[in-house]
């Protein structure tokens, strides 16, 4: 018995080895990490947690608030014009312009949309329709290219006088360019380009908002891409092309986009500079001043033709954007 006592009395510690003191150690650890874990549970802990989220949350639905109203404000408009491009005159009229069409007056009237290019007066709305797709594709084609190759230039090579365009660049996003419009006016009144398509050529300009995005995107690539592409035997028209801006496109697709819209909204331009080769947003606002009344619910189904395409362009290119912005170049 007492040979047994003490066996049992004998430190265990002994017996173990190096390997398993070492793991009763890290067990001991985590124990006490458990236990400080369940310290930072006890109901003074939580009380403090629950503290600092009620103060947080109101922030976030006063902004959610906010957003709401103005998302709401945004969609007003676009409400007002569908719904009383779907009503009759004596609809329109009577019942007011918020009310959605009655049936009483016959329901929702798809005549209005038919109506709108059988109106016009110099130029029909099938010719307002195409002069505004081949200004808004033109502007941003033409300002696309010029800006994403004068950024990748900059960005990638190293010559005489690269700092000072540089700074160029970057000051003229700071300086109006309004002020010169009357010296643009003179030119093309000089060079004969008045109503022609050859005003496009203002728009061929090398800095902006996408030059500065851009070349910063081309200054921070990695040469990992440049220097696999040359060891392949690929010049400098294959390399901008075929990577340079594959892996830019998220971006140069949201620009576009922004682009697109605005140059689809130009009232200026086509009103200064095309007043024969009328765009939509010159030619409806002509259409507003002449039409009367009666025609109100026509006009509104022009201006739903004139937003379409704004709409679906958006739709489109939403998920395309995000994906190319999420998007990597580098595998293996």
């Amino acid at each position: 018995r007492r040979r047994l006592s003490g066996l049992i009395n004998f430190p265990l510690c002994r017996v173990f080895s190096g390997r398993d003191k070492e793991k009763m150690s890290e067990n001991s650890i985590m124990t006490k990490l458990f236990q400080k874990g369940k310290e930072n549970r006890t109901p003074a802990a939580k009380g403090i947690r629950k503290k600092r989220v009620r103060r947080v949350r109101p922030v976030f639905i006063a902004a959610g608030v906010i957003m709401l109203v103005y998302a709401l404000s945004m969609l007003t408009p676009l409400y007002y014009m569908l719904v009383n491009s779907l009503k009759r005159i004596d609809d329109f009229l009577e019942r007011g312009a918020w009310v959605f069409p009655s049936g009483q007056y016959g329901g929702i009237f798809w005549e209005n949309y038919q109506n709108v290019f059988k109106m016009g007066g110099d130029t029909s709305f099938y010719k307002m329709l195409l002069n505004s797709l081949i200004f808004t594709v033109s502007v941003v084609l033409i300002s696309t290219a010029s800006t994403t190759a004068t950024a990748y230039v900059l960005a990638r090579f190293r010559f005489p006088g690269r700092g000072f365009l540089v700074s160029i660049g970057f000051g003229s996003l700071v300086l109006p360019d309004f002020g010169a419009a009357s010296v643009i006016y003179k030119l093309f009144l000089d060079w004969n380009l008045m109503d022609t398509w050859g005003i496009l050529i203002q728009f061929a300009t090398p800095f902006g908002i996408l030059y500065l995005m851009l070349f910063g995107l081309f200054s921070a690539m990695s040469n990992g891409y440049v220097e696999a592409a040359e060891i392949d035997g690929a010049g400098e028209f294959t390399i901008f092309f075929r990577i340079c801006v594959p892996m830019a496109l998220g971006m140069m697709s949201a620009v576009m986009v922004i682009t697109a819209i605005n140059t689809w909204n130009d009232y200026y331009t086509s009103y200064m500079y095309l007043p024969s080769l009328k765009t939509l947003a010159l030619g409806l606002q002509e259409l507003s001043l002449t039409l009367s009344q009666f025609q109100r619910p026509t006009l509104f189904a022009a201006m739903v033709i004139t937003v379409a395409p704004v709409v679906i362009l958006f739709i489109a290119m939403h998920d395309k954007i995000i994906s190319f912005t999420a998007g990597g170049g580098l595998k293996g």
